[in-house]
């Protein structure tokens, strides 16, 4: 294992050094304590890999040799952080449990039902989304300012009595008190949260798709079947149905697709991209009708219905970025747990501890 063969490497450099001026007996005892760390070295990696151990002993050596729990790119997620947010989740399925037992609905206790499988794979996507959010933020010039943190803190203190009440609530839920919390999971809330802002906004990532979305688009007046197109590039489930969106009223989608789907006659196309906050669009208009529905005050009343199609460029958002981050980079997975990114084509080892 990797980590072990580091610790015997700078041994045995240590001991070929002293071997040159110290004596026989000196030489015996450093060679002892040298055998003795290696040991307890090894044994540390094992209960980490092979047990996934979170005991005291497994954690100090885990500490002292930096290991990872799973390693993207350069940067690692050490075994203590690990074992950190997984003792967290245990607390909140725990916490979950006894709610649930006690009478509270399954709607506000959903991790009473989280499987060991469901929550290593939380907490390993968790800390892994963290880490390249926080390597993203620093591309994009994108950070976390205390104004920031105060405001967010104000909002849920002010579902609690006080500061006192706030914290004693986290450690029955997490572990944590508030200050853990803040650090581990309101700070790294608000860097996402930016960054995704951030990456919505980036017209470097924008102007591609847009030169795409327009070359589509000439291939629909050319007479491309419509459908087709929409089955290759719909970046939602409408790619099943050939693009179709299904029947629609005035108000029930966004104002920019609306307008220009419900200006078209049925079987026209609309001329031009359509730019929405979730992306750009080619809009057809398959049919027109109108119905007799009751309204609020239960009166009968007609209403215009509109249905239509759509070939539809997703613009960039922040999990779509981080998956394709992790399928380029390939996470090595080092704790004996189930693989999250398994279904990504990441790699678990067992060769490289």
């Amino acid at each position: 294992m990797e980590e072990l063969k580091k610790v015997e490497g700078e041994n045995k450099t240590i001991l070929e050094k002293l071997s040159k001026f110290a004596s026989p007996r000196t030489f015996i005892i450093v060679g002892a304590v040298a055998v003795l760390v290696i040991g307890v070295s090894a044994l540390g990696v094992y209960r980490a890999y092979g047990k996934s151990a979170s005991d005291k002993f497994t954690l100090t050596v885990a500490k002292a040799l930096r290991l990872p729990a799973v390693k993207v790119g350069n940067d690692k997620v050490s075994y203590s952080t690990y074992v950190e947010d997984l003792k967290a989740i245990h607390v909140m399925r725990d916490y979950d449990k006894a709610q649930r037992e006690s009478g509270v609905g399954p709607e506000r206790t959903p991790g009473a039902e989280l499987t060991e499988e469901q929550m290593t794979d939380q907490v390993l996507w968790r800390l892994v989304n963290n880490l390249l959010v926080e390597n993203t933020a620093k591309k994009y010039e994108v950070s976390v300012d205390e104004e920031d943190v105060k405001n967010l803190k104000s909002q849920m203190l002010a579902q609690f009595k006080d500061a006192t009440d706030l914290d004693q609530e986290l450690k029955k839920r997490y572990g944590w008190s508030l200050d853990e919390y803040e650090h581990k999971v309101v700070r790294p809330f608000i860097l996402q949260s930016k960054l995704s802002q951030k990456i919505k906004e980036d017209t470097a990532k924008k102007e591609p798709l847009r030169v795409e979305a327009q070359k589509v688009l000439e291939e629909v007046k050319n007479g491309a079947d419509f459908a087709v197109l929409a089955k290759k590039y719909n970046a939602d489930s409408t790619a099943e149905v050939g693009g179709d969106v299904g029947w629609f009223v005035k108000g029930q989608m966004v104002p920019e697709f609306e307008e220009a789907a419900l200006s078209l006659k049925k079987g026209e196309v609309y001329p031009t991209i359509v730019e929405t906050m979730y992306g750009y669009h080619i809009i057809r208009l398959d049919d027109r009708k109108t119905e007799r529905v009751k309204n609020e005050e239960g009166k009968m009343e007609s209403v215009e219905k509109a249905r239509a199609s759509q070939i539809f460029f997703r613009f960039a958002d922040l999990m779509t970025y981080l998956e394709e981050m992790i399928s380029t980079m390939k996470p090595k997975l080092y704790v004996n747990v189930h693989n999250p990114f398994a279904d990504l084509n990441v790699e678990s080892t067992e060769t490289e501890k």
